[in-house]
């Protein structure tokens, strides 16, 4: 169920500029908050994606060097297309293997970036940046006396 706020309630009247100045640094705070938290989940992404990559092509390089080495052993056509057939099966596999694992990194960093995103949620930290803005015409009269009313101002 909704709730509804009333920006003319006595307390929202009698906001102090102090408080609205607090109450309005709360949303460079938060944004700044969710941008880093954001680019943390994105680099643990890219850094389980970067060990996929090492892993895939250390094991690579293990089967295509023994590979190399019975090549080099055999002059047999039999043996040569086996080492062949061989390596397909292994690339077909790896490239599957390697795939779905990248897909699940990624699946992965994009379930953290919305995690930050809700957890923002969760705290209430929206509804206290929703309270800054109820805040701004007192912030705004805090600031009136730095600047003076301009009759030229009005006049155009």
């Amino acid at each position: 169920m909704a709730t509804k706020r009333n920006s003319s309630s006595p307390a929202a009247a009698a906001v102090t500029p102090e408080a609205a100045w607090s109450a309005a640094s709360e949303l460079p705070r938060q944004q700044l908050t969710l941008a880093a938290e954001s680019a943390c989940a994105v680099f643990r992404g890219f850094e389980a994606m970067r060990k996929i990559q090492e892993k895939a092509a250390h094991q690579a390089l293990q089967h295509y060097s023994r590979a190399a080495e019975k090549l080099k052993e055999t002059s047999e056509p039999a043996q040569v297309m086996q080492v062949q057939a061989d390596l397909l099966r292994f690339d077909l596999e790896g490239a599957t293997q390697y795939w779905q694992q990248l897909g699940a990194a990624a699946v992965d960093m994009q379930r953290e970036l919305m995690e930050c995103c809700t957890h923002l949620v969760d705290q209430g930290a929206l509804q206290r940046v929703a309270s800054a803005g109820d805040s701004f015409p007192a912030m705004a009269s805090a600031f009136s006396p730095f600047f003076p009313f301009n009759a030229r101002a009005e006049a155009s």
